[in-house]
């Protein structure tokens, strides 16, 4: 006669291989593995042969400008950050303190613009473009 502590541990261990069984035949698990897996090699890439720098502006790329989705999103977010950051505008202010924290502002956005490689031309329309 079966004990219940072992019938636990038999139907623990179904439970586990069952899960373990879905986990490779099942295509989404399958395609999301190969998703990550070439992600991983991407960032590898990217890291041994730019260092960080190169992986970060990979980074950024992908966030500000993967998909048309993700794109106007993007687009939102960046013409929030100009305003925010004093893009558009001078950072100047008589109190030295408000002026480092406006400058401060400003250094998130070149940031930003450096590691997503923005020509003139792209900045503009950054510039320009109007919240909705």
């Amino acid at each position: 006669m079966i004990g219940a502590r072992e019938r636990n541990g038999r139907r623990l261990r179904a439970v586990r291989m069952a899960r373990a069984f879905k986990a490779v035949f099942q295509p989404m698990a399958i395609r999301d593995a190969r998703v990550r897996l070439a992600g991983s090699i991407l960032l590898l890439i990217a890291w041994l042969t730019g260092g960080r720098q190169a992986w970060r502006r990979w980074i950024y790329r992908i966030v500000f400008t993967e998909g048309d989705t993700r794109r106007m999103a993007a687009r939102a977010v960046l013409a929030d950050l100009r305003d925010f950051t004093f893009a558009q505008s001078s950072a100047f202010d008589r109190d030295p303190i408000i002026m480092a924290r406006r400058q401060g502002r400003r250094d998130v956005w070149l940031r930003i613009a450096n590691y997503l490689n923005l020509d003139e031309a792209e900045v503009q329309l950054f510039m320009e473009q109007d919240d909705e």
